[in-house]
C-alpha cells in the first residue's frame, strides 16, 4: 500500500510539472483572456490622461481610435506638444523649438508610433499580424516569475514580453530599436493595474533608456468609447 502511494505521489508531481510547461499559444490564449481582449474588441475609442514625470512634471493625454489611428498630446513649460498617427501619416510638432507647425515624423520615429497606433497591441494575434513570436524561456522580475517572449516584428525591430506565470499579466515590455544606425533599448515596467469595462489597464509605467531610469507615465484616467472626431488625427497647416 505504501508504494502504491508513493508512486501515485510521483504520477501527480510528474502530471503537474507538465502541467505547468504551457506552449506559446496557450500562454498568449491565457494573457488574452486576463486581460480582457475578448473586451476590448467592442471598444472603438480610448482616451487616457495623466501626466508624465522626466526632468519636468508634464500633464499628458493619448487617444486611440480603432483602428490604427494615435494621438498623443503633451504640455512642457505651458507649451502643447502633438505626436499623431491618422493611418497613413505620421506627424509631430516641437513648439519649444520656436517652430509650432507641423512637421512629418522622420522614419524611426513614424515606426514607432505606427507600432503605438496598433488598438489591440502588435502582441495580439501577432501571427495574423506576420509577426513572429517565440518562447525564450522564464525569468524573475521583482521577485514576479515572468515567461519571457521574443516578438520579431515584420516591419524590422525586436521586442520582448515578460507575462507572469500565475496571472498572465504583462508586468514588463523591452523595445529594441534602431537610430540612426544605433541599437537603442527602452524597457517599461507596468503596475497599479485597474479593471475598466473588463479590461486590465496598467495606470503606472516606469520607463528605462539602454537600463537608466527615463521617465514614468502616471494615468489619472482612462474612458472608453468616448466620442472622437477622427480629424483630430489628421496632419494640419
Amino acid at each position: 500500500m505504501k508504494n502504491i502511494h508513493i508512486l501515485l505521489l510521483f504520477i501527480l508531481l510528474t502530471f503537474s510539472a507538465y502541467a505547468q510547461d504551457l506552449s506559446i499559444k496557450q500562454i498568449l490564449e491565457k494573457h488574452y483572456t486576463t486581460s480582457g481582449f475578448d473586451k476590448l474588441q467592442k471598444v472603438n475609442t480610448i482616451i487616457m490622461t495623466g501626466h508624465i514625470t522626466k526632468q519636468d512634471y508634464m500633464p499628458m493625454k493619448i487617444i486611440k481610435m480603432r483602428p490604427d489611428k494615435y494621438k498623443m498630446e503633451f504640455d512642457i513649460q505651458d507649451l502643447t506638444a502633438y505626436q499623431s498617427y491618422d493611418g497613413k501619416t505620421a506627424w509631430m510638432t516641437a513648439p519649444w523649438t520656436g517652430n509650432a507647425k507641423p512637421q512629418i515624423m522622420n522614419e524611426d520615429a513614424a515606426k514607432d508610433i505606427k507600432i503605438k497606433s496598433d488598438f489591440d497591441g502588435v502582441l495580439y494575434n501577432c501571427k495574423d499580424k506576420k509577426h513572429i513570436a517565440e518562447l525564450i524561456g522564464k525569468e524573475s522580475i521583482n521577485n514576479i516569475e515572468v515567461y519571457k517572449i521574443k516578438l520579431t516584428l515584420k516591419e524590422g525591430g525586436t521586442e520582448y514580453y515578460y507575462i507572469d506565470t500565475q496571472y498572465f499579466i504583462l508586468q514588463k515590455k523591452t523595445i529594441i530599436r534602431i537610430s540612426k544606425g544605433k541599437e537603442i533599448e527602452v524597457a517599461s515596467i507596468y503596475s497599479d493595474y485597474r479593471d475598466i469595462g473588463g479590461i486590465k489597464f496598467p495606470f503606472i509605467s516606469e520607463n528605462f533608456m539602454d537600463g537608466q531610469p527615463y521617465s514614468t507615465i502616471q494615468y489619472d484616467t482612462i474612458e472608453l468609447n468616448k466620442t472622437v472626431n477622427e480629424t483630430i488625427f489628421k496632419i494640419t497647416e
